[in-house]
């Protein structure tokens, strides 16, 4: 049974919050991210710093992005989108969009393409119509 540690996430909260740091963040960049421990159904970040990678949609300002988490899980249901990058299919967890505050964001894995960043919006748009 997965155990939710909401004492140490509580620990790795408060640090992330104290952080000053200057990081430059664009569209279409992977981040590993501080996801942390939350409620019911959302998704969690994995190991001691509760992050997992995703997908940077837009950045608004200097303090917020809007993020897609990845998962290596593929399913076959609605809010999940296969995902291929450096010749590996994960999935984009669009069920699970979010807009976070950029100090949740760490270093860069890499970056999408352009033209495969408005195909992976297309997907986000097509899940949340209206």
């Amino acid at each position: 049974m997965y155990y939710k540690d909401f004492d140490n996430w509580s620990i790795v909260k408060k640090r992330i919050n104290q952080e000053e740091r200057k990081i430059n963040i664009r569209a279409g960049e992977i981040r590993w991210v501080s996801f942390g421990v939350n409620i019911g159904s959302e998704m969690d970040g994995k190991g001691v710093s509760f992050t997992r990678p995703a997908l940077v949609v837009n950045v608004s300002g200097a303090h917020l992005a809007l993020v897609v988490p990845l998962s290596t899980k593929l399913k076959d249901v609605a809010g999940y989108s296969p995902f291929t990058w450096k010749g590996t299919t994960t999935a984009l967890c669009i069920h699970q969009t979010r807009v976070i505050s950029q100090k949740r964001i760490l270093h860069r894995i890499g970056k999408i393409s352009n033209n495969a960043l408005m195909k992976y919006k297309q997907h986000i748009k097509g899940f949340f119509a209206l």
